[in-house]
């Protein structure tokens, strides 16, 4: 059996070098001449009500950093950060995301340490004008996928008849003056009263004012 002095030394030796690594790593903290990659959270500034963009903005922006190590470790694990502020004054002729201007933003948002540079070295832009739209609804009897021997026998109700949709010019002129619904199911030989869903493009800055449509009309069977 080990004796118990024996298990005390062993007690030591490790409260020893768990004492002597925390001294080296207070100590190497306290030096200067580290680097770090540190994320921000990037907000863009610009007039909503008029521009819209057409493709997802970055939402943060990644910077190369050097300074003491202890300041480096508290930047990069800080959770309270509020995001950098990048001010578009034309969005209608801002194509890139200006870096020389964000890295001096930035370096005047944090402090203690030295902003070397932006990591992405440019980030592409594109705005559009911000539009509304009316849309009529349509549906296409002719596709509606009724049972063999079945019609559609009243009017097709439609409620509402028009949309109205809100985003990027270029989107909502490219999708013309109506927009098709399609009357979902298979082989229907009942009266149909139901809501469907729009189909629009997919583009997060798109708004519609309805996203359901009540449809309804009666079926009839054809007599042989």
């Amino acid at each position: 059996m080990k004796s118990e002095s024996t298990k005390t030394d062993y007690k030591a030796i490790i409260l020893c070098l768990l004492a002597a690594m925390i001294f080296w790593l207070m100590n190497a903290l306290n030096k200067d001449g580290y680097s770090e990659k540190i994320s921000f959270p990037l907000k863009f500034v610009y007039d909503d009500s008029l521009y819209v963009p057409t493709q997802p903005l970055p939402e943060k922006i990644f910077v190369n950093v050097s300074g003491n190590g202890w300041d480096l470790l508290r930047k990069a694990f800080s959770l309270d950060v509020n995001p950098v502020r990048y001010q578009i004054n034309k969005p209608m002729k801002t194509r890139y995301l200006n870096t020389s201007t964000l890295q001096d933003s930035i370096q005047g948002f944090i402090k203690g340490v030295r902003v070397n540079n932006v990591v992405s070295d440019r980030f592409e832009l594109e705005f559009d004008r911000k539009i509304s739209k009316n849309f009529i609804i349509k549906i296409d009897s002719s596709k509606i996928p009724l049972q063999e021997r079945y019609v559609v026998s009243s009017l097709i109700n439609v409620n509402p008849r028009t949309v109205t949709l809100v985003g990027p010019e270029s989107v909502l002129t490219e999708l013309g003056d109506y927009i098709m619904l399609k009357v979902p199911g298979k082989r229907i030989h009942e009266n149909f009263d139901e809501e469907i869903r729009l189909t629009l493009p997919n583009n997060p800055y798109l708004k519609v004012n309805h996203e359901r449509i009540l449809v309804s009309f009666e079926v009839s069977e054809l007599l042989k």
